[in-house]
């Protein structure tokens, strides 16, 4: 039923209106000159009626995005046809109680898809805001919700000396998102929801989007969400890196005899299908440390001080919610398949080679993962997907809730709930799992017990957003005393959720062994460990 809204600045917006939930559809929040350009806020519009009934098209993405992503779900969903354009891609969708008003004031969810700023989009079916909603008003918690598009690849990540002589600055992608926040404290009153009260959350490069946003000095959201995701695995490069990325792009393109003004040219006046097909195969999407938007020394040892100034978003956000999958490593089996060739060798050359210093801790990392020369292929492989689960996602979640700061709070969280589909991790709290369940779209594939704890995470975030909380915060800076964190499932073990006061062993599914090295051999010499794997 279509639902027609009067707003402020925007003029009529007509939306879709289902099951006690409203739906504005593809309303685009800034506009673009060229691929390339600074993202600008839609302040206000005027004319005929604003369609929001359908998906706006999406920012330029490689073929098969979205199949990947269920792949990795294990188990698909009716796909949608979405077109696509360079310029008209940054568009959000909207969700709210068909009875809200701009008097309601409701909490703001916020949330970023994640994909490694290489794909992924809001109006992707698993992401659809009907369910979320209607569960969100069910357990008299209601939120606005809010998903957003933003450029990915090449369009949002490509930076150099070149690019930013020509006035391109690094980071689009990530100020696609900081305008697209700045839309929301400017309309989303108009809906029914709080600019004051806004929930920044995402997942995977989601959740590191928002952790890279700390980095403002300018009040961005008041509280935060970080799943399977954070600053620390989802690193920024420093501009040598992009550079060397700009590069391979140029050569990808035939261009690398060209002038820098005809490269500049070419970059923005290629076709849109070749700029993808060319560039997403050749080219890495990662943010820069621009000074900027995004400052140097994002490390566990700066990011686990509470009194720690590099990111002034500590400041202003007050409160912090981060937690991982059991199994999160699970994409970089996808994303970096090479890994699983000669992986024991190669671990254990890179183990020897970064903690060359520390011969025992070393000796005591191969024992407690069990990866020998004589460990089986297979077992080895699942072995060092462990190590890099524990470091890259467990290790950078408890730091940052280590180091949250004194006068807010951090709460931990662990996703142990099974994937229940056939596949290679069946059984198993893999990457993106979490959000399969958050936003309830795949629930008639769930047997009650598995429902039941998809309503349960997706209840305790609603209740986040209203600055409530179904467990105790994290004490900083110690992890070992005064911890807690909700732990959600596997319900096949009669486990819906519980909370455990211990981070680590039994009920958490996660191990200890980097923490207990951590007095000798600090979590940053364990990141070293992984880049010397990947890129062997």
């Amino acid at each position: 039923m279509a639902s027609i809204l009067r707003t402020s600045h925007l003029g009529e917006v007509q939306g879709v209106s289902e099951d006690g939930v409203t739906k504005y559809l593809g309303i685009q929040y800034a506009t673009l000159k060229n691929r390339f350009a600074d993202a600008e806020l839609v302040e206000s519009r005027s004319g005929d009626i604003l369609d929001a009934t359908n998906n706006g098209p999406t920012p330029l993405l490689p073929p098969g995005g979205y199949t990947h992503e269920l792949k990795h779900v294990q188990h698909t969903l009716p796909k949608k046809e979405l077109s696509q354009s360079d310029v008209d891609g940054l568009n959000l969708n909207i969700a709210v109680p068909s009875d809200a008003t701009p008097d309601s004031k409701l909490p703001v969810f916020f949330f970023l898809h994640g994909g490694g700023f290489s794909t992924g989009s809001s109006a992707w079916p698993q992401y659809d805001l009907t369910r979320i909603v209607q569960l969100s008003i069910e357990k008299n918690v209601p939120v606005v919700v809010v998903t957003i598009n933003y450029r990915l690849g090449a369009a949002g990540f490509l930076t150099s000396e070149e690019l930013r002589e020509a006035g391109y600055r690094a980071n689009s992608g990530l100020r696609d998102q900081r305008v697209a926040l700045e839309w929301v404290q400017k309309h989303i009153q108009d809906f029914g929801g709080d600019p004051q009260n806004v929930t920044a959350a995402g997942q995977s490069a989601g959740g590191a989007s928002v952790t890279h946003h700390l980095h403002s000095t300018k009040p961005l959201f008041k509280r935060a969400i970080a799943m399977g995701g954070s600053s620390l695995p989802v690193i920024a490069l420093p501009y040598v890196a992009h550079e060397a990325n700009y590069d391979r792009a140029i050569a990808a393109l035939g261009l690398t005899e060209a002038t820098p003004e005809e490269r500049i040219k070419a970059l923005l006046e290629i076709p849109s299908e070749e700029f993808v097909l060319k560039l997403a195969p050749t080219t890495r999407s990662a943010a820069a440390i621009d000074g900027d938007f995004i400052r140097p020394g994002v490390t566990f040892t700066e990011i686990s001080k509470p009194g720690s100034k590099l990111l002034p978003g500590k400041e202003w956000c007050q409160d912090l919610l981060i937690g991982n999958n059991e199994l999160d490593s699970s994409i970089l089996a996808f994303l970096m398949p090479q890994i699983k060739v000669n992986t024991t060798k190669k671990f254990i050359a890179a183990i020897h080679k970064v903690l060359a210093l520390y011969p025992e801790e070393a000796k005591r990392i191969r024992e407690t993962y069990e990866i020998n020369d004589d460990t089986p292929a297979e077992q080895a492989y699942l072995s060092v997907l462990n190590f890099m689960n524990d470091i890259l996602y467990t290790a950078s979640a408890l730091t940052f809730a280590r180091g949250w700061k004194e006068t807010g709070n951090a709460y931990v969280y662990y996703f142990n709930e099974g994937n229940p589909w056939e596949g290679p991790w069946k059984g198993t709290a893999n990457h993106v799992l979490e959000v399969a369940f958050l936003f309830q779209n795949f629930r008639e594939f769930l047997s009650p017990e598995q429902q039941a704890v998809g309503v349960a995470f997706a209840e305790d975030i609603f209740k986040f957003c209203y600055g409530q909380a179904s467990w105790p915060a994290a004490a900083s800076v110690d992890i070992e005393n005064g911890f807690s964190a909700r732990i959600y499932g596997p319900s096949q073990e009669g486990i819906t959720t519980t909370v455990s006061s211990q981070a680590f062993g039994g009920e958490t599914r996660r191990r200890s062994i980097l923490f207990d090295l951590a007095g000798q051999v600090h979590l940053d010499e364990f990141m070293k460990v992984v880049g010397e794997l990947i890129s062997s």
